[in-house]
């Protein structure tokens, strides 16, 4: 295996890329307003539903 060959593998994490493309939805929606969002806008903007957020945070 070269090292380009190496290098292209770094890329092909599903779980990375999808984080990444999150992190990045809310970098842009942030970038849109003056003011912070609130704990139920970050999740509905992750996708987040609201009977999966309420178990996270009792957890």
């Amino acid at each position: 295996m070269t090292p380009e060959d190496e290098r292209s593998g770094d890329l092909l994490d599903v779980a990375l890329a999808d984080e990444i493309e999150l992190v990045s939805d809310l970098v842009v929606a942030a970038s849109t307003t003056t003011r912070h969002f609130t704990p139920a806008e970050v999740d509905a903007l992750l996708g987040i539903t609201a009977a999966r957020g309420a178990g996270a945070a009792t957890s």
